[in-house]
């Protein structure tokens, strides 16, 4: 006579333990994380490390505020200078900073900041495609008095010369 048996095999539960080989590794990384945290508390330089400390030596910055006669007129500006900002960012490694900021106290106020790493190379920028086709539609606002300009450049003053 023939007999069956039925057994039912039941997955043995993971191993919880801190010194499997994946725990193991996990606690390294996170030894070193700490390490490396507790370092930066200890020297002062936690995050600095991402940040600037020094000013760029030779840069040349400019800042123009634009204040537009209406906010029509100043989304009309920002849809073109958007198209120059994108050249700038995809285009012109030399350009350290191009920014339009909107001033929290005036819906018709921007102000634009741009940094290059030296004035010749501004130039560059300003003869480029993109800069062509922008300044036109800038300056055809600016004469039909729907925007007026004001700004000033120079050579940014590293910290190292202070």
């Amino acid at each position: 006579a023939w007999s069956l048996k039925i057994q039912v095999l039941t997955p043995s539960p993971r191993p919880t333990s801190l010194f499997t080989p994946m725990a193991k590794g996990l606690r390294c990384l996170i030894l070193l994380a700490s390490l490396l945290v507790v370092d930066g508390l200890a020297t002062g330089k936690l995050g600095k490390e991402l940040k600037k400390e020094k000013g760029y030596e030779g840069a040349w910055s400019l800042t123009i505020q634009l204040r537009f006669k209406d906010v029509a007129t100043r989304d009309e500006f920002l849809k073109s200078w958007g198209v120059l900002a994108r050249y700038v960012r995809d285009y012109e490694p030399f350009c350290l900073l191009f920014e339009a900021i909107q001033s929290d106290k005036d819906p018709l106020l921007l102000i634009v900041d741009e940094r290059y790493t030296d004035k010749d190379v501004y130039g560059k920028h300003r003869s480029s495609d993109a800069f062509n086709v922008f300044r036109p539609q800038m300056q055809k606002l600016q004469d039909a008095g729907r925007l007026q300009v004001l700004g000033e450049s120079g050579v940014g003053i590293s910290l190292k010369n202070i």
